[in-house]
């Protein structure tokens, strides 16, 4: 307990230490921009949050505020509470889910949060899927079925609903006669007399899902709600509305993922008709799959559209309005959902998107990142959320580099505020690693990465500041065709997922325009037909709520709402710019579409018309079309393997860039931005200086950059005269000279012990060291040497530590230089001696081989309740196979000479 203390303290000093500059220049020159650009002030949203695990909820006043100041200290701004399932042996501890108790620890977490400068967001139920011991069955989710029997003429016809309760029933003779049959049901029975002929008995009738709360703490348990049903949604919340009104201070609510099963309501037949026109009892053969391929699909789509209209209706819309009610803002996952997610992230405060799996996976696309960003940006909403890093790779095996990778990803998809997933409670008397998080990447003090974590979050903090501070600033708004993916014979309810964008992204139009789009370095947005409709012409320009464009880009669109294709034409008619690829839409989606409608064509006439004017534009070559239609791109800065998000900034203009090659870029690099001049803005070190800059705001513009793989920057670009110091270029003055040693390592902190320290000729992984407790050893290690500064040099050297496997703290004569937690792990030095410089490298590392070692000798640290603990594949966890992993300092450590100013 002393140590974590210790460690808690020393972190919070840390933090202090690298937000200096932060804080200090936004306070001197606050609003100075742009004759001098500075990093905002920092603020409790521009901080990192993270999702707090309550395992049982078996929290205490003691732990809750050690902890929460440790959280503070390593430069967290707030948390998200998460109820779920217990640990082992500590039943005593669990406070049951809405109690007396539960709230009690709620408010003292709120009371020291505040303290703290903290924020607190809570979702409406424990586990995840809203729901618990107050949704009886007939407000719980529920799914439909579908069944088709074949009769004889004049046999009887009975079948028994046991388990569901049915609402419809069709006859359908070969010859075509039908024969409504839904007032023959009686109670849970239809029975029938079939009159002559032979004939086809559909049925439709609906049950409980199964859907129960998942992953649910003590007292949490329970049916889900039924999130397409009104009175489930409106009976839920005001339960546990009961509840909420004893917790003043949340900022928000937050709702997860859509994990519902269920496709179904009671009143989902009334609810279609009113919204379609047409009674769904009609068309059940269709809905069951039977029937002309166009019609089966114009039924499916109807039918899925209600479904989507239902969860923004009944579900989203009235949570975030009782969400306001209660003082709170909305924070919501529309991922997962069978409805559109631009829709759904528009009618909330927050909208947030997730990042789910290794970098190299297809769970953490940055096309699919961006929808949550696209409805923040058309809508207006200030900020983006992610669910971060869930399942970066294996316990205990992250890295601060691989945060740090993903956390630029997401940044660059438009999210400007970071959930890590995340961190679970742990109490000071828990046995190491601590209580645990099944899907977590184990942000908690107790995982060794814990040590340098405050830079990182220094690093996100300074990118926030500016990315929440700033305005959209996109170009294209490209239009997501989900109709057409709606029209498909196949299943019922069509999920739109992070995981399956193989069904609904890549292949199709949407995929395949985006694609196209950001390869040629257009910044777009994704828009909904309700996006759309709250968009106007200005000119030339098209304003949403959010922001305006320069053209809209339909994909290869074959059905598309009368009102949207109405939009369109209006926008076109009002001077902006409207692209169809492919061609015109073909007719409306669903039934209304299945016959000639004069105002559909005349509406299709109308863009025909403009497009012979040039106002509209019609081909196969977007990047064509858009660069005749003079719309901007960052095809260069693509070109030279540089990928950018690019905002409005108090009057100029900010591009966050990372570059994505392999190898250091130090070049010029081109921004279709106007700008005379510009300043480099490094959030890793919060330096921030004046580019180099060549060309003219006509001609265009370019910047000199060096960036080293992976490694990002913020640029400020305007056309006023920026006034900041040069930005430092690095230009060897010299050649590089190897640090050569002797090295003298020594184990500072960890576990399970300290082993012996040794010496050696030149930098090697601590795994390797003499003593073979090593190989199980997490925590950090010391690498000392001697140096004499290299002959010749000026005032300007460059350390580089060359591989370094996990992240280094640096000191120099016993000043603290620097902390480096990712690739390039480079450092400027000045005013070294001539001679007996003497360099520390504190080298942390992750925890992966004390993990491997407890399995090994067969240590029960797995003791959580429901899902214990499982690897990245969810299957059983065993560390004990793995091989040990190198952690330390390998280098080679070498110094380079730099000229004193820019060349």
């Amino acid at each position: 307990m002393n140590y974590r203390r210790h460690s808690a303290l020393r972190g919070l000093i840390v933090l202090i230490v690298l937000c200096q500059p932060l804080v200090g220049r936004a306070q001197q020159q606050q609003g100075a921009l742009p004759a001098s650009p500075a990093w905002p002030e920092v603020t409790q949203t521009a901080r990192p949050w993270t999702r707090w695990w309550w395992h049982g909820s078996a929290v205490d006043a003691p732990n809750l505020t050690r902890l929460l100041e440790a959280y503070h200290a390593a430069g967290l701004g707030g948390v998200e509470i998460t109820c779920i399932y217990g640990v082992k042996g500590n039943e005593q501890r669990n406070r049951a889910y809405l109690s007396e108790a539960w709230v009690e620890a709620v408010k003292h977490t709120l009371q020291e949060a505040k303290r703290l400068g903290m924020g607190v967001d809570l979702p409406a139920g424990s586990g995840w899927r809203m729901g618990g011991p107050s949704v009886l069955p007939k407000d719980a989710n529920s799914r439909v079925e579908i069944a088709s029997e074949t009769v004889a003429a004049g046999d009887a016809y009975t079948k028994q609903f046991s388990r569901s309760t049915p609402q419809s029933a069709l006859a359908i003779s070969k010859d075509g006669r039908r024969i409504d049959l839904s007032d023959q049901i009686t109670g849970s029975a239809l029975e029938w007399r079939a009159p002559d002929g032979d004939w086809t008995v559909y049925t439709l009738a609906y049950r409980w899902s199964g859907d129960r709360v998942k992953r649910p703490g003590p007292g949490g348990e329970g049916l889900n709600i039924n999130p397409f049903s009104a009175p489930s949604v409106e009976h839920f919340l005001a339960y546990f509305g009961k509840t909420l009104d004893q917790l003043p201070g949340l900022r928000a609510q937050f709702h997860d993922s859509f994990e519902y099963d269920g496709n179904w309501q009671p009143e989902f037949l009334e609810a279609f008709a009113a919204r379609r026109g047409y009674r769904l009892e009609d068309q059940l053969p269709a809905l069951a799959g039977d029937g002309p391929q166009d019609t089966v699909e114009r039924v499916k789509s109807d039918y899925r559209e209600t479904l989507a209209d239902l969860v923004l209706e009944n579900l989203v819309e009235p949570w975030a309005a009782w969400a306001h009610r209660h003082g709170q803002l909305a924070r919501n996952q529309s991922h997962g959902s069978p409805a559109n997610w631009l829709d759904l992230y528009a009618a909330v405060d927050i909208p947030e998107t997730e990042s789910f799996g290794r970098l190299q996976g297809g769970d953490a696309d940055p096309l699919v990142l961006k929808f949550a960003s696209s409805a923040a940006n058309v809508a207006g909403k200030k900020l983006v959320s992610s669910e971060s890093a869930t399942w970066l790779d294996e316990h205990f095996n992250v890295t601060l580099a691989q945060l740090k990778q993903i956390v630029d990803r997401l940044m660059l998809a438009g999210v400007n505020h970071v959930f890590y997933h995340g961190t679970a409670y742990s109490p000071a008397d828990a046995p190491w690693p601590g209580w645990l998080f099944y899907a977590s990447t184990q942000l908690n003090p107790q995982n060794p990465i814990w040590r340098d974590f405050p830079t990182l979050n220094t690093y996100v903090t300074r990118c926030q500041s500016v990315l929440q501070d700033s305005s959209p600033d996109n170009d294209v708004l490209l239009y997501w065709p989900l109709h057409d993916a709606w029209h498909t014979t196949k299943g019922l309810r069509m999920e739109v997922r992070v995981h399956n964008g193989g069904d609904w992204f890549y292949g199709r139009p949407l995929g395949d325009a985006a694609v196209l789009l950001d390869e040629h370095g257009y910044a777009f947005d994704y828009v909904s037909d309700r996006g759309l409709a709250s968009c106007a012409a200005r000119g030339r320009r098209i304003k949403a709520p959010g922001g305006t464009y320069s053209a809209v880009v339909v994909p290869r669109a074959q059905h598309m709402p009368l009102a949207t294709l109405m939009r369109l034409a209006e926008l076109a008619d009002g001077g902006a710019t409207v692209l169809f690829w492919g061609g015109l839409p073909t007719s409306q989606p669903g039934m209304a579409g299945a016959q000639p409608n004069a105002e559909w064509d005349a509406v299709s006439q109308k863009i025909r018309a403009l497009a012979a004017k040039g106002r509209v534009r019609i081909g196969d070559d977007v990047p064509a079309m858009l660069r005749a239609a003079g719309v901007r791109n960052e095809h260069q800065l693509r070109d030279l393997g540089l990928v950018f998000l690019r905002k409005k900034w108090n009057g100029s203009s900010v591009y966050f860039l990372r570059n994505k090659r392999d190898t250091r870029f130090d070049g010029w690099a081109p921004l279709a931005a106007s700008f005379t001049s510009a300043a480099i803005m490094d959030p890793m070190s919060g330096k921030v200086g004046l580019a180099q800059v060549q060309g003219t705001a006509k001609r265009g513009s370019s910047l000199r950059l060096q960036l080293a793989a992976g490694q990002s920057v913020l640029v400020c670009a305007s056309n006023n005269d920026l006034k900041t110091d040069e930005w430092p270029y690095r230009q060897p003055a010299g050649a590089s000279s190897t640090l050569a040693g002797p090295w003298r390592v020594r184990f500072l902190t960890g576990g399970p012990n300290l082993p012996e320290g040794f010496e050696s000729d030149g930098p090697k992984p601590w795994t390797e060291a003499p003593d073979q407790s090593a190989q199980s050893f997490a925590g950090t290690v010391s690498y000392a040497a001697s140096f004499d500064a290299p002959q010749s040099a000026g005032p300007r050297i460059l350390l580089d530590l060359g591989e370094v496997l996990g992240s280094a703290r640096v000191r120099v004569n016993g000043e603290e230089v620097a902390t480096l937690i990712a690739p390039p792990f480079e450092v400027e030095l000045n005013e070294l001696l001539p001679r007996g410089n003497k360099l520390e490298v504190e080298v942390t590392g992750v925890a992966a081989n004390r993990i491997r070692d407890l399995d090994r000798r067969g240590v029960v640290w797995r003791v959580f309740e429901d899902i214990n603990l499982v690897n990245i594949d969810y299957k059983p966890f065993d560390a004990s196979v793995w091989p040990v992993r190198p952690l330390g300092l390998t280098g080679p450590v070498t110094l380079t000479p730099l000229r004193a100013t820019q060349q």
